[in-house]
């Protein structure tokens, strides 16, 4: 009867150090298993890290195929949404793009060039003085009405504009009324919602991009979003609108007299034979809106929106910059004016 109750004992006592043996086992597995995870995890990380900095890295063959793309410029009176820069590159191969680089056979690069040139410049609307244009304020305020903006819109932009660009503190200076007379444009530079020291005070960072916009005080985010598309800012004053790229919208901002039915007229006129000339631009309105202004029209551009993304592996990383174009062929050069990663 003892040595049964010792045999049972000792039974239990092995079962027992099997269930610990087993439940250390699992604990063990459960540890190294995740110490591996942890490990993969680290790898990854740090492999896709390197591939998005290759990646990025090589993003400058977007710019490199814009530079070759726009100074390739078989007609120097226009620019047009038939020629070879306007039409989107689809997903290619770095190396069929004349990439030298290590790794050009791996990448593939896609994206396209647009017109800034077809928007309205933000700083047309005060000259290099700080003094807000009344005419291009008239334009800006049409365009804002014809997308919908509040009423005041145009005028909260050309006011911040004005304090940022002169540093005049707010309520020293009114608005002009929309259309009185004038002309206009300049620079830009840093960040909304920011102040700079300036002789008169702070003034307010000029806007630099077109969703700069949000940070101008008054100006909701929807409106500030619909706006973004049709603006820019560059760097040069009373930069033209190509109207050979422009959409209706702008058009009819530029002349005051031409109805948003007139200018959408205009533009299939446009899209089955593009304008050669301010001239034939005047000629082809036959009267619509009026007596215009030939200043804030052209035919032609030096302004233009690079768009561009690099697929490396599991990495895609994107670029869009703003470019100036001097020139063409040989002779002529692309600048990049700003670059960022949206």
């Amino acid at each position: 009867m003892k040595r049964a109750a010792v045999t049972s004992r000792a039974n239990v006592q092995r079962g027992a150090a099997v269930v610990v043996a087993l439940f250390v086992v699992a604990l063990a597995t459960i540890i190294v298993s995740d110490l591996f995870w942890r490990q993969f995890v680290l790898f990854r990380t740090i492999e896709n890290q390197q591939t998005a900095a290759q990646a990025r890295l090589l993003l400058h063959a977007a710019q490199d195929w814009a530079r070759a793309i726009l100074q390739d410029q078989t007609h120097p009176a226009f620019d047009a949404l038939s020629d070879a820069w306007a039409q989107p590159l689809a997903q290619t191969r770095l190396d069929q793009l004349g990439e030298t680089a290590p790794l050009a056979s791996q990448a593939t690069l896609e994206g396209g060039i647009e017109d800034a040139q077809a928007r309205f410049n933000l700083r047309n609307l005060i000259d290099s003085a700080g003094v807000i244009n009344p005419v291009q304020l008239q334009a800006f305020d049409k365009l804002a009405t014809l997308l919908g903006a509040p009423g005041g819109t145009a005028r909260l932009v050309a006011l911040y504009m004005a304090q940022a660009y002169a540093g005049i503190p707010p309520g020293a200076a009114a608005v002009p009324p929309a259309g009185a007379g004038g002309s206009s444009s300049g620079n830009n530079g840093g960040s909304i919602g920011s102040t700079a020291s300036n002789e008169g005070g702070n003034r307010p960072i000029p806007p630099v991009f077109p969703d700069d916009l949000a940070g101008i005080p008054g100006i909701d985010p929807a409106t500030a979003h619909t706006l973004a598309h049709f603006v820019i800012l560059l760097d040069q004053t009373s930069t033209p609108v190509n109207f050979n790229t422009a959409g209706p919208e702008i058009m009819a901002a530029v002349i005051p007299e031409l109805s948003l039915a007139d200018a959408n007229a205009l533009a299939a006129e446009r899209d089955r034979a593009y304008f050669l000339s301010v001239g034939d631009i005047q000629n082809r309105l036959h009267g619509r809106g009026g007596v215009i202004s030939v200043a804030g029209i052209s035919t032609n551009s030096q302004y233009f929106i690079v768009h561009g993304t690099v697929r490396l592996d599991r990495a895609a990383t994107t670029m869009q910059a703003l470019v100036r174009r001097s020139g063409s062929g040989a002779q002529g050069g692309v600048d990049v004016l700003w670059e960022r990663e949206p």
